[in-house]
């Protein structure tokens, strides 16, 4: 499938509506039918990593970006090995395919080390411990998957809970003790059970040197390691964009330097003669812009000039002389939305912790300060379920609590019948 040769500024025009971002990032995540993955595990793989913070979410999540699933064909997934969750990048739980977890794991490995230490001198998880709870989760799985109390109780009999430095720090090491077995590739979460996911031993998915530039991207600062860099700036690009090197630093902790590295690497190997195009399954060449006017404003595609100066840090003046500076996006994604505008701008609604709001560093495209703390009214980490209207955020809706509305929602008759049927639609097939 040929992909649509790239807008110019002239041609891109300025006449595009204030919410161009955000219908932009709808389309690329998969959330209109040009873009719908097929089946639940192709959905995750085209995002690289969902947010799966929060169990009940997870389902919803994905069920919004494949075609026709049902939330039974997202816990199958599971059940099948295809899908797992874990800490494979960030200290949030993300779902991947088994296919990506461990290089994605090694490839992000190396900005875990300070945590790693802090660990070690606050709560006592050194080598030794590690070493003796692996021992003991790996005795407790040859039997099979288990709910994670069940490992926590093995630990505590195992001696691994005892006070350290004169303090209980128990309820820091369990956790510190499953991050770290994740993250070192020891042990995963896969199947799900009422609502949580059972823990399963990780060593038989696909080896990290199955991934991009081998064994993870192998030592840091190597070429193999920049290759798996390029290809986590890819897929987030793709299934995000447009984004900036800031909201690529935030989802994976790159340094914002590593990370635009990794997104200029990105567009080089997506361009190159040799790359194979398959726009369907998200292989699309990715392409530098800019949004005029901040990210409420107009996106245009940056020529070979304008990139050049962007990239080096210089100013992308825009109607108003004001910028986000470079941003990286599929090419052809001006083209999808421009074909798909109607199913862009209608209601969606989305989980809590959709990747649409959680994914970037900077959402003032999707909705403003007041709707931040309607989404997370404690500033807990806690989110609601999204309703989006033409882009923006116009509700939340809690769950057993009904809908709550955003202050500059324009409230109408036919916004709430569509919220509605949004709504409504996404149960059925959640309740498939």
């Amino acid at each position: 499938m040929p992909v649509t040769a790239r807008p110019t500024r002239s041609a891109q025009g300025p006449a595009h509506a204030p919410r161009e971002m955000s219908l932009l990032r709808i389309v690329a995540q998969g959330l209109v039918s040009a873009t719908t993955a097929p089946d639940p595990a192709e959905a995750v793989r085209r995002h690289l990593a969902i947010q799966g913070q929060q169990p009940s979410a997870v389902p919803h999540a994905i069920v919004s970006r494949v075609a026709s699933a049902s939330g039974a064909d997202v816990e199958e997934a599971f059940a099948s090995g295809r899908l797992v969750r874990s800490w494979p990048m960030r200290g949030t739980v993300h779902i991947t395919t088994a296919q990506d977890h461990h290089w994605l794991r090694v490839a992000l490995q190396h900005r875990m080390g300070a945590w790693m230490r802090a660990s070690e001198d606050i709560y006592g998880v050194d080598d030794r411990v590690v070493a003796t709870a692996a021992e003991v989760a790996l005795a407790l799985l040859a039997g099979g998957a288990v709910p994670r109390a069940d490992l926590l109780g093995a630990w505590e009999e195992a001696g691994l809970m005892e006070p350290f430095k004169g303090e209980d720090v128990s309820a820091y090491r369990r956790r510190h003790l499953l991050l770290r077995l994740q993250l070192e590739g020891i042990l995963v979460q896969g199947p799900k059970r009422s609502n949580e996911h059972l823990v399963v031993d990780a060593r038989g998915l696909p080896e990290a040197a199955t991934g991009p530039g081998g064994a993870g991207g192998g030592a840091h600062g190597t070429d193999s390691h920049r290759a798996a860099l390029a290809e986590i700036a890819r897929r987030y690009a793709t299934s995000h964009g447009p984004v900036s090197a800031a909201d690529l630093a935030r989802w994976t902790t790159l340094p914002v330097r590593e990370a635009a590295r990794a997104l200029e690497d990105a567009v080089e190997t997506t361009n190159a003669a040799g790359y194979a195009v398959d726009p369907s399954t998200g292989h699309a060449p990715l392409t530098r812009a800019a949004a005029e006017g901040g990210l409420r404003g107009t996106v245009v595609v940056l020529g070979p000039g304008e990139s050049a100066a962007a990239t080096r840090g210089d100013r992308v003046g825009g109607r108003d002389g004001g910028s986000t500076g470079v941003l990286y996006m599929r090419a052809d994604l001006p083209d999808l939305l421009a074909a798909d505008r109607r199913a862009a701008a209608a209601t969606h609604f989305l989980a809590s912790f959709d990747e649409l709001h959680v994914g970037y560093k900077d959402r003032l495209c999707l909705t403003d300060a007041a709707g931040e703390r309607l989404i997370c009214p404690s500033m807990n980490g806690m989110f609601r379920p999204l309703l989006v209207d033409r882009g923006r955020v116009v509700a939340v809706r809690p769950v057993g609590h009904g809908l709550l509305w955003a202050d500059d929602a324009r409230r109408s008759a036919p916004l709430e019948g569509e919220v509605e049927r949004a709504v409504r639609a996404v149960e059925r097939r959640l309740a498939g």
